[in-house]
């Protein structure tokens, strides 16, 4: 009976690391990107948001070009997170998503792509005034200096703590009901 009063204790204890973290989340990105982007800053690790209107396709491996405010930035984000956005979009054409994350430095190996990305994005939209290659300095007049890394978890510890209460708590309330039961 002793070890099913700690299981339920440590339950109770990882469904209130569990509420905790969510508001700490929630709270914690007050600032937007475009904030950042605008003002030519080039601050790493700001905890920041992006409201995405479209998600207008793939730079490299999880790296997408992302609109919010009616610019894009580059967003390091998983494939699942990137289609559950398209759906989501596609569902609510006058909605957006809040994709939150921090901000990183724009490695310079991303620059040919993200030139020839713009490139490309302004041929389909017939957009001629650009006829010229996209240079460096209009790289970052499109994207700014840093980009969302919404893959970097800053509550990486509070989710281990709640996996690994949890997964105790349960083993110590099946084991006593397998027990008192006689099946273990």
């Amino acid at each position: 009976m002793k070890k099913i009063i700690i299981g339920v204790c440590l339950l109770v204890i990882c469904i209130g690391l569990t509420v905790y973290s969510e508001i700490k989340q929630n709270t914690n990105y007050q600032t937007n990107i475009h904030d950042i982007t605008n003002s030519g800053s080039s601050t790493e690790n700001v905890k920041v948001y992006l409201n995405a209107t479209l998600i207008a396709g793939t730079l490299k491996d999880d790296y997408y070009v992302v609109f919010g405010d009616e610019v894009q930035y580059i967003v390091h984000m998983d494939s699942k997170l990137a289609s559950s956005i398209n759906k989501y979009l596609l569902d609510h054409p006058d909605d957006s998503y809040q994709i939150t994350g921090v901000t990183k430095i724009i490695p310079n190996d991303f620059e040919s792509l993200g030139m020839k990305f713009i490139e490309n994005w302004l041929d389909l939209n017939h957009d001629h005034s650009h006829s010229h290659e996209i240079t460096k300095d209009e790289f970052y007049h499109y994207f700014g200096h840093v980009y969302l890394d919404s893959m970097i978890s800053d509550n990486i510890v509070i989710k281990i703590a709640i996996y690994v209460t949890g997964t105790i708590g349960i083993l110590l309330i099946f084991s006593e009901v397998l027990k008192k039961y006689k099946l273990l």
